[in-house]
């Protein structure tokens, strides 16, 4: 599933890490699925999480991705959920300010990303 997100993102004109591996306020190192800039435009850099699960995904991936993102201050911030996420998940994100992309397959994920991940903050 991170193939073609990163495909797609550098494609884009992104710069891509996968995994990322990103050193926080704190001095802690985090980890992302997908770490992205564009380092001719702003150096803004976008963390992008990958959750699965048989049903839907529940609050968790969306609690520890804000831990981490409050450490590392991305630009933006995009968790993954496949194929969708549990309705307190959806609060949790947004209370967060991470953009949740729910989708069944990797089309639907870039198709999400061009509306969801790319648009300006």
């Amino acid at each position: 599933m991170i193939s073609p997100i990163s495909e797609f993102l550098k494609e884009a004109g992104f710069e891509v890490e996968s995994p990322a591996f990103l050193k926080g306020k704190s001095g802690a190192t985090h980890m992302f699925d997908i770490g992205a800039y564009r380092k001719d435009v702003t150096r803004e850099l976008m963390v992008m999480g990958l959750a699965t699960a048989d049903d839907e995904v529940s609050d968790q991936p969306a609690i520890a991705m804000f831990a981490k993102i409050y450490d590392v201050m991305p630009g933006k911030a995009c968790l993954v959920a496949i194929p969708k996420i549990s309705e307190n998940g959806k609060k949790m994100a947004s209370l967060y300010k991470i953009e949740v992309i729910e989708a069944e397959n990797p089309k639907e994920v870039v198709k999400a990303l061009k509306k969801v991940c790319l648009e300006k903050s």
